[in-house]
């Protein structure tokens, strides 16, 4: 009886050891032919999940991480004595909200005026967003302090000179302006993201309302806003997340009454304005920062995530355009013409006006020797070949990266692809100036990258690091429309995996490839905080040359230098749409040549 035993238990163990040994063999053989995303998940870490680990090591030592030093917990107990911190934080927190609702408002009424109404004007919103949008919010800053201010400003001479109104109370450096700049720029940026939801409104839900009795305004709040809630809360989310790292107007437009928000008070922190450096309190508030927009981006998932928005139609639906009362349509167009003269002539011709000036406040001499002084500096001419250079490599690089993990992250696990899609969205959750110093931690803690310190190579990979949640998002929203039936049927006629994306969806997504290129390029040409905080000797952008000029007084040549900035835009503008043209020309040939040989 116990030889039997002894025997069943026997044959029981081989066949356990048997089942263990297959089940590594299948998982060994399963991850062997993934050897190729272990470099992949390799560049994720190093990119953007190694600068937050140093940024919250940060907290616990009394030295910057990279540094030798001790680890302690003495600045979690001073952080929050600073008496300056809640003070950044509330006016952060207030700037944020009030800039937020009050673009998103002013811009779902532009957005329901495009689609929803028979206004004739409406197809010059989106151009004039589009323009808006690309226009870096250096660009107004800098106008708005020549527009407004009590000594020299155009607007306060003009009504001094015309009308003999003084004081000359209309002031840009302060509330009004840091205001006015940021809610003017967040109008296009929000347009641009709702007004495709506001497209996509099923016209025969409308319908049906109608007919069950129900009014315009009704039917607006009882059906539209609901399926609209998906798109507001999110550009609520980013706008707010935006309003909390504000830097440039703060910096150039409040340094005068000492407004402090949570960027410009890490900056004070990190470059020791006013004292030692303290890397520490910056880790910590930068932390705390990155856990409560985390908090936030969780609580929207939470509200969203179990409620489901579709809208069904045919193709057929087309939208009922409301008729709009004389009295609206003037109420309307008086409105977008006011933003229009607000957010695009006045600044400008502002910073028109300024540039042939021979001195602020001087309305003789016109002349545009400030435009020729410009291409005699040679500082110059390197800061426009270096934000070529930064504008075209970074731009690239970031589509680049932005494409390989969504093409890559389609081929992951559901949970695997959402840790490395909200990685590539931590720099999101961190102000500039946190993320350029963390990405400056993370890579001089690296053996071997500390010669990159005080080279352009430093500085291309915090702008790469820094652009990822706009480029991610952008070829997200692109790739996402491919539908996967295009490359099941490449790879039934025999096509490989590489051949489906090379032939098919590298082509379809080509143009709009290149619009966030361009789209990416400008936002790296205008950026003031890494050139600012990671500056070397003759490396200098635009943004950087455009700031010390006016920073020293010379308001003309600061004018001057934004228009060519704005100039040098406009023409990236241009090539990119002139090369997304001649894309869809190509792809449309290609398909004409196609059908005739099929039908030949």
């Amino acid at each position: 009886m116990s030889k039997n035993n002894d025997a069943i238990l026997n044959d029981y163990s081989a066949t356990v050891n048997t089942g263990a040994m297959s089940q590594l063999i299948a998982f060994v053989r399963t991850y062997s032919r993934k050897w190729w995303l272990v470099p992949f998940f390799l560049l994720i870490v190093i990119l953007f999940v190694w600068p937050l680990i140093m940024m919250v090591a940060g907290g616990f030592k009394d030295t910057a991480p990279f540094l030798e030093g001790t680890w302690t917990l003495a600045a979690w107990s001073t952080v929050f004595e600073n008496p300056g911190l809640i003070k950044a934080v509330w006016t952060s927190t207030k700037l944020a909200f009030i800039t937020t609702l009050s673009a998103l408002f002013i811009a779902s009424i532009f957005a329901f005026i495009t689609e929803r109404t028979d206004l004739k004007i409406k197809k010059f919103i989106l151009p004039t967003m589009a323009l808006i949008f690309v226009i870096p919010i250096l660009f107004y800053t800098i106008a708005f302090t020549q527009l407004a201010n009590p000594y020299t400003g155009l607007i306060n001479d003009f009504l001094a000179f015309s009308f003999g109104i003084e004081p000359r109370w209309l002031d840009a450096k302060g509330w009004l302006g840091i205001y006015s700049v940021i809610i003017l720029k967040k109008v296009a940026f929000s347009y641009l993201f709702i007004v495709g939801a506001f497209k996509a409104l099923d016209a025969t839900q409308d319908e049906a309302s109608y007919v069950a009795g129900a009014g315009q305004l009704k039917t607006f709040f009882y059906i539209n806003l609901p399926s609209l809630l998906p798109a507001l809360t999110s550009i609520a989310l980013l706008g707010l997340i935006s309003g909390l790292q504000v830097f440039e107007p703060i910096l150039i437009l409040g340094s005068a009454d000492n407004i402090v928000v949570i960027s410009t008070h890490l900056m004070n922190l990190v470059s020791g304005a006013r004292g030692m450096p303290s890397y520490a309190e910056a880790s910590i508030l930068s932390t705390i920062f990155v856990a409560i927009v985390t908090l936030i981006y969780l609580l929207q998932i939470k509200a969203l995530g179990r409620k489901k928005f579709y809208s069904i139609s045919g193709k057929g639906a087309r939208s009922r355009l409301i008729h709009l009362p004389s009295p609206i349509k003037w109420l309307v167009s008086s409105l977008l013409f006011a933003y229009l003269v607000l957010a695009l002539i006045l600044p400008l011709g502002a910073l028109l006006f300024s540039s042939v000036q021979p001195y602020p406040g001087i309305y003789t001499g016109f002349s545009f020797d400030r435009y020729i002084a410009l291409f005699d500096q040679p500082r110059i001419l390197s800061a426009f070949k270096v934000t070529l250079t930064l504008g075209t490599v970074v731009g690239f690089a970031v589509m680049i990266l932005a494409l390989s993990v969504i093409v890559i992250g389609q081929k992951l696990k559901p949970k695997t692809w959402a840790a490395v899609k909200f990685s590539t969205l931590i720099p999101l959750a961190m102000p500039g100036i946190v993320s350029t110093v963390a990405v400056t931690w993370a890579y001089l803690s690296i053996p071997g990258f500390t010669q990159m310190y005080g080279t352009i190579w430093l500085v291309i990979l915090a702008l790469i690091v820094t652009s990822m949640p706009l480029a991610s998002q952008l070829m997200n929203a692109i790739y996402g429309q491919l539908s996967p039936s295009l490359t099941e049927a490449a790879r039934i006629c025999g096509a490989s995996g590489m051949q489906s994306f090379f032939e098919i969806s590298l082509r379809l997504v080509l143009p709009s490839f290149v619009a966030g290129w361009f789209m990416t390029a400008i936002m790296v040409a205008g950026n003031l905080e890494v050139p600012l905080l990671l500056k070397a000797p003759g490396l200098s952008t635009l943004a950087m040359i455009s700031y010390n000029i006016q920073s020293a007084g010379d308001y003309s040549m600061a004018s001057a230098l934004l228009i060519l900035t704005l100039l040098f835009c406009l023409t990236l503008f241009a090539l990119s749409k002139g090369l997304q043209y001649l894309l869809e020309q190509h792809k449309k040939s290609k398909t004409v040549q196609f059908f005739n040989q099929d039908f030949s």
